[in-house]
């Protein structure tokens, strides 16, 4: 799995050329800074600047490509084939006060934050996919179909693609459901609790269902042009004071609507995440990304790992860590345990 990672590192910032020893201490720093989730250039000051300079020399669309090849070499491996997947953005805070790159953050009000949408297998277990940026300027159903022409071509058959009520948009549903391809998307969508949602809601509660379903059109409008792209709206009555409406273009049903609360493993994902926080003091955009992206690695290594011997994602860290010491310190120091 160290080698992965170190040819991960070398494909995408060409950093071999500084010799075996050089990157060897530079990898095993910045997985110390991410199990102990600290800053790299604590950790290793004598290769921070460095490394930032050949990751600011370099494109993301790079590390989005090698990325991508360690999906493949990953799902391979795992014999994933059938899955449900699951979107979600992820935040990364900062104090900086502004810039393009950056959104407000989700839960902290006051600060910013640079943000990532992320695609993730959540069954039969979570498996990132891919990151991208998600900055001020972008638009986010154009970052989620980019994202899902890339799932498409992966090795793997999607059962359900899974959204949080920020995703209910009449653009991206439309593009879902590919009515002129005739290959739709299969989406299940949690509805935020609007209007014509809180009438659903009620006409299931005056007609003393638990369950039903309505088709609702979106009144629809770009570039000069309108449509009315349809949906199906799912509501579930769970008490007298708690509904749910789900959008989706499957077969309606009770147990379709269950199936949302998958969704909840991207989030259990992103705290294992959390725990590989790999932290920066650089402003740098294409930094913060490439720390991102070596923490979703991680993560995908671990799997493999687990298919071999189960292992908590800390000690996992350790453990490769431990891989890229030189030989007079393993020399002193026996290996951690698996």
């Amino acid at each position: 799995m160290s080698s992965i990672l170190k040819k991960f590192i070398d494909k995408c910032l060409s950093v071999s050329r500084l010799g075996e020893g050089w990157c060897n201490q530079a990898i095993q720093g910045i997985i110390e800074a991410g199990r102990t989730i600290s800053y790299v250039e604590t950790i290793a000051p004598s290769k921070s600047d460095t490394l930032h300079l050949a990751i600011k020399n370099c494109d993301k669309k790079a590390f989005m490509y090698e990325f991508e090849q360690n999906v493949r070499f990953a799902l391979t491996n795992l014999k994933l084939k059938r899955v449900k997947i699951a979107f979600d953005t992820t935040e990364d805070l900062t104090w900086i006060k502004q810039g393009f790159s950056l959104r407000p953050s989700v839960y902290e009000h006051q600060l910013l934050s640079w943000q990532y949408l992320n695609v993730s297998i959540v069954e039969p277990y979570f498996i990132p996919l891919m990151s991208i940026p998600y900055s001020l300027i972008d638009n986010i159903d154009s970052l989620v179909i980019d994202l899902l022409n890339y799932v498409k071509k992966l090795p793997i058959i999607v059962d359900l693609f899974l959204f949080d009520r920020g995703f209910y948009h009449a653009h991206l549903i439309d593009y879902m459901n590919n009515k002129k391809g005739g290959n739709p998307f299969p989406y299940l969508i949690l509805v935020p609790e609007r209007e014509a949602q809180k009438n659903y809601i009620q006409r299931t509660r005056d007609a003393n269902q638990m369950f039903a379903y309505y088709k609702h059109i979106f009144d629809y409008s770009k570039d000069k042009s309108t449509w009315k792209p349809s949906t199906n709206i799912m509501a579930r009555i769970v008490d007298e004071k708690t509904a749910w409406c789900y959008a989706t273009n499957k077969k309606p049903s009770l147990s379709l609507c269950r199936e949302y609360s998958k969704r909840w493993c991207i989030e259990t994902g992103f705290r294992v995440h959390d725990e590989a926080r790999i932290k920066s003091k650089s402003r740098n955009s294409m930094i913060r990304f490439f720390y991102h992206l070596l923490g979703m690695l991680m993560i995908i290594l671990w799997r493999l790992q687990n298919t071999v011997k189960m292992i908590v994602f800390k000690r996992y860290l350790k453990w490769l860590e431990y891989q890229f010491y030189s030989f007079q310190i393993k020399e002193v120091y026996p290996p951690p345990p698996l």
